[in-house]
């Protein structure tokens, strides 16, 4: 059998050797021999451009009916990077390469020449250096031109081993087998492919990231990619993610620069942060969405309250809700700072404050300052100091001084509502320079003396509108006072001492979890059911509210963030809610808008409080969305530099608008600003104030003050006792009142002449009884006293009956029925009935109804009647007289006691 192989072999070498040099005969064999037929393998298939078979087994030699005349040269294989060595039996192995020609190994062929061996070796080297046609079927890094795609191609069908320094060209008789060299094509499909052929092998020739001709274009940036990089919103993103936002808007634009766009860092509208901004997250807290959530309950309160009081009594106690959140999450901050670093930036704190608070408010005030002189009349009244307190965030302290009052009906502020803010400017102004000292001090401890100082501070404030508070009279006092309202900040600062980690971790959770979630889950869901008690029971005018209510709903506001921020209970799940949240991030611009939006509408139309709350509604929230987009967010985001940069230098569309309002705008914008600033000047120099109202009652005190100068006293019905009723003249009455009183003394005067009239705007009882008193002790009070409170607060416990023991049983008193829509009224004229029922000589004016059966005749307010009924009320004194001359007690009236 080796015998037969070694023939074979020998046979295959001199039939290779004469093939390889077809014009010289070797020298083995004479000239005109007949070549050796060829033995082939069985079946041997048509080889595919692509793929590459695997290996048959060793073919039985079989004769070929018709010999070849040139046997087939061997290509250069393309896809095998080296062959293996073939078994030491010398055994012929059938290999496939691109060209589907026999490969031979040198080690099978000892008594093969050198020059066959140097081919073959030659034959191995082109073999590695060819890519594999099965991974890559075009040339990775071979660049050639669109015209010569076939030539390249055609380029591993050569012959793989020359046998000459010069070759020979093939006999023009014999042509060659197709087979053999399937990377040639007809001429259509050449053409055809040379142009794709072509752009691939240049695509492949680039290097990775190299911009193409049509991506060195100038383009903006589509829209997914402006969207891909905007900046997260701060409030909603925690450390990690705001990092994680961070790179992907840096790698956005980075990637549409690589792309061919050499202007899209230029053009994308991701304002770059402030250096204020990047100190800030240093010491970022966790996001809660659902302390946003609660942000929302606060304002709905708050909203619905001023636009339906009747449904919502206690819907004032949003502000406090809001305050506790403030408190809990600038306290929290400024802790993580100084465990962070070591210090609190104060000039950083106090910009990013204002920067948060101070361009929607200021917005707000400008617009609304301009739309308030434009209108003019009541609305227009004040609104100097109104502004100028505004705007220095000592709107509290300015609505005190000017004795405006925040829950009489009559008042007309357009920023009356301004007052929270200022209220929380003045806590962030100074609880920082608090903290640095005490932090100081209790370096050792660092949360015993901040807890104890903050609880005492707190219950310090809450004392003090407790023992300030005046029951029956106007509680703005203790309820715009800084110093009496303060408990509610200063409750969610104690809590935050007690939740806020203190690791100097930058990337630790602010508030750390622990295994008390179920816990503050329950009792934070406990005090979300007693807010919403508290907001339909408490009014406004209860004595509990100012003496422990208020304290109590800051203590339950404290609850249900502790039960937020710890992400447990069926609070968590309501709170998180979409419709809470967005509610709750456009809290503060629907805060500043609803208040001046219901004012301008109650001041411009006739319509009832409740069509015109319906129509505030909507309004409100329009407005709200529009200065959270394009204000609020810019600005927080960017701050002031960056923003106005950005509104400059953006593109014009509604995406580069949020980040920066976009030249789109510019006309509308500049002419808003002037619009605004013309308006604020104009009303502020044109400010009137006094309303028409308030100048008509001090014209009536004026004259009640010369006519009870003029009028002599008169001797008092214990001096001489009548024995028959007749009706009282002007010189036998007494009447001391409060401003609706005052409204009505020239109608008083002229029914009853020479009556006299003590009547003062805002008169409490509290302050009639000394008056009373005085006018008693020196003899000019008279028989018939006619008495007009209540309109400013109902008589604390007692107070009624003390002023009619003081008056006298042996007087006569008219007690005239207040009429308005405060929550005080109705039972301050349950008192008064009360009190006719039990004395034979009180008496009752039905003011009430007679007001509501013509609320034309009244003002604005509702309350103060004009002239035409100033002369109602002073006819409902005489029908009240008449009843005293008859002796009839019965009163029938359409107002509720």
């Amino acid at each position: 059998m080796k015998k037969f192989v070694r023939s074979l072999l020998s046979r295959s070498t001199k039939r290779e050797k004469s093939s390889s040099s077809p014009s010289t005969p070797s020298p083995s064999s004479p000239p005109s021999a007949a070549p050796e037929p060829r033995p082939e393998p069985k079946a041997e298939p048509k080889p595919k451009p692509v793929s590459e078979p695997k290996p048959k087994a060793e073919p039985k030699p079989k004769p070929v009916s018709e010999p070849e005349p040139k046997p087939e040269p061997k290509p250069k294989p393309a896809s095998k990077p080296a062959p293996k060595p073939a078994p030491k039996s010398g055994r012929l192995r059938p290999r496939r390469s691109d060209n589907t020609s026999l490969e031979l190994d040198s080690a099978s062929l000892p008594k093969a020449s050198a020059v066959r061996k140097a081919q073959l070796t030659k034959a191995r080297e082109d073999a590695e250096d060819t890519p594999s046609r099965r991974r890559r079927p075009l040339p990775r890094a071979v660049k050639i031109q669109p015209g010569a795609a076939a030539a390249q191609q055609a380029k591993p069908t050569a012959p793989a081993v020359p046998t000459s320094p010069v070759q020979p060209s093939p006999e023009p008789s014999t042509p060659k087998k197709t087979t053999s060299s399937p990377a040639i094509t007809t001429k259509p499909v050449t053409e055809t492919s040379d142009n794709e052929i072509a752009r691939a092998l240049a695509r492949r020739s680039q290097p990775v990231g190299t911009p193409t001709a049509q991506q060195l274009k100038p383009a903006h940036p589509s829209r997914e990619q402006r969207r891909a990089a905007t900046t997260a919103e701060d409030s909603k993103l925690t450390d990690k993610e705001q990092v994680r936002a961070d790179q992907r808007a840096e790698s956005s634009a980075v990637a549409v620069s690589q792309n061919g766009n050499e202007h899209a860092t230029d053009v994308l509208a991701v304002p770059k942060e402030s250096a204020t901004v990047k100190r800030e997250r240093r010491a970022r807290l966790r996001h809660v969405p659902g302390l946003d959530g609660l942000r929302g309950l606060a304002v709905l309160a708050v909203v619905l309250y001023h636009f339906f009081g009747d449904l919502v009594p206690g819907g004032y106690l949003g502000v406090d809700m809001f305050f506790v959140l403030s408190g809990f999450l600038i306290t929290s901050l400024l802790v993580r700072e100084y465990n962070v670093t070591g210090r609190i930036n104060l000039k950083d704190f106090w910009i990013r404050r204002f920067r948060r608070i101070l361009p929607a408010a200021l917005i707000v005030l400008c617009v609304c300052t301009a739309l308030v002189a434009a209108i003019g009349g009541d609305l227009a009244v004040g609104i100097r100091e109104q502004f100028l307190g505004t705007l220095f965030f000592v709107n509290n302290w300015t609505q005190i001084a000017t004795s405006q009052t925040y829950f009489a009906p009559n008042e007309v502020q357009v920023f009356a509502h301004y007052w929270s803010l200022a209220v929380e400017e003045q806590f962030y102004l100074l609880s920082p320079l608090l903290m640095i000292g005490v932090f100081r001090i209790s370096r050792a401890k660092p949360k015993r003396l901040p807890i104890a100082v903050t609880l005492l501070l707190a219950i310090a404030s809450a004392l003090a509108m407790a023992f300030l508070f005046t029951p029956g009279e106007d509680p703005t006092r203790v309820y715009y006072g800084t110093d009496t309202h303060a408990f509610g900040l200063l409750i969610g600062a104690l809590l935050s001492f007690v939740l806020t980690t203190t690791t100097k971790d930058a990337g630790a959770d602010s508030w750390a979890s622990s295994s008390k979630g179920a816990i503050a889950g329950t009792v934070g869901t406990l005090a979300c059911v007693a807010y919403l008690a508290q907001l339909v029971w408490m009014g406004a005018d209860r004595e509990f509210t100012y003496r422990g209510g208020l304290v109590l709903t800051s203590v339950l506001g404290a609850a249900m963030i502790w039960g937020v921020v710890r992400e447990a209970g069926p609070l968590t799940w309501l709170f998180r809610t979409r419709a809470m949240r967005w509610l709750g991030q456009r809290s503060f611009s629907l805060y500043l808008w609803h208040w001046p939006i219901i004012m301008i509408l109650l001041a411009v139309s006739d319509a009832p409080a409740w069509a015109l709350g319906i129509l505030a509604l909507p309004l409100s929230f329009v407005l709200a969305e529009i200065t959270y987009q394009f204000v609020e967010n810019p600005f927080r985001r960017g701050g002031y530099l960056k923003t106005w940069h950005n509104y400059w230098a953006a593109r014009p569309s509604l995406h580069e608008m949020k980040e920066g309002f976009g030249k789109a705008m510019w006309p509308a914008v500049p002419a808003l600003v002037v619009l605004s600033v013309v308006g604020v000047i104009y009303g502020v120099v044109t400010s009137s104030d006094k309303t028409e109202l308030e100048r008509e009652l001090e014209r009536m005190a004026q004259s009640n003050e010369e006519a009870a100068a003029s009028a002599a006293a008169t001797p008092t019905a214990s001096e001489k006792p009548k024995e028959k009723r007749q009706l009282p003249t002007g010189a036998e009455i007494t009447a001391i009142g409060d401003s609706v009183m005052l409204a009505s003394s020239e109608a008083l005067n002229a029914a009853f002449p020479g009556i006299y009239i003590d009547a003062e705007v805002s008169r409490h009882y509290s302050a009639a009884l000394p008056q009373v008193s005085s006018l008693s002790e020196s003899g000019q009070l008279r028989s018939t006293v006619f008495v007009g409170l209540g309109t400013n607060g109902a008589a604390a416990d007692g107070q009624l009956d003390e002023l009619l023991d003081t008056i006298g049983p042996e007087r006569t008193v008219i007690l005239a029925l207040p009429y308005g829509d405060r929550e005080w009224m109705g039972q301050a004229r349950a008192e008064m009935v009360e009190a006719a029922s039990q004395r034979d000589n009180v008496y009752l004016a039905d003011w009430c109804g007679t007001a509501q059966e013509n609320p034309a005749l009244l003002y604005d307010d509702g309350v103060h009647p004009l002239a035409e009924g100033a002369s109602l009320y002073a006819h409902a004194f005489e029908e009240a007289l008449e009843q005293y001359v008859n002796d009839d007690k019965t009163l029938t009236t359409a107002c509720e006691a």
